[in-house]
């Protein structure tokens, strides 16, 4: 399908930071390099979860992050990963989806109902 980026602002208790994240509609979880997530200063959920990974299974934090993706606000359980990357989650709470001819994310018409958008 190809490589799908976009630009999305993250705002942590110590910084705002804006990253180029790969969307990656096989992951569930928003994720920043554990470096980063240190230096904007996030908070942990007190919770781990175990995640399927081209190392294997892992079981990681989670931290909770705030901030912007194409100009509308989100809140989002956020995971350690080796680069940022976007999962299915935040899109689908946000209404965006991949589309394969542009390689860009778009806004779910309002009118569009049925699954994954409403379940």
């Amino acid at each position: 399908m190809g490589k799908t980026e976009v630009q999305a602002k993250v705002i942590g208790d110590k910084e705002t930071r804006e990253y180029t994240f790969l969307v990656d509609t096989g992951a569930t979880y928003l994720a920043l390099p554990a470096e980063e997530v240190e230096a904007l200063g996030l908070r942990e959920t007190g919770g781990r979860v175990r995640l399927m990974s081209a190392a294997g299974v892992l079981e990681v934090d989670t931290y909770f992050a705030v901030g912007e993706l194409m100009g509308k606000q989100f809140g989002a359980i956020l995971v350690p990963a080796s680069i940022p990357l976007i999962g299915y989650e935040l899109l689908e709470n946000l209404r965006f989806r991949v589309n394969p001819l542009t390689r860009e994310i778009e806004k779910v018409p309002e009118d569009e109902v049925g699954p994954p958008y409403l379940l």
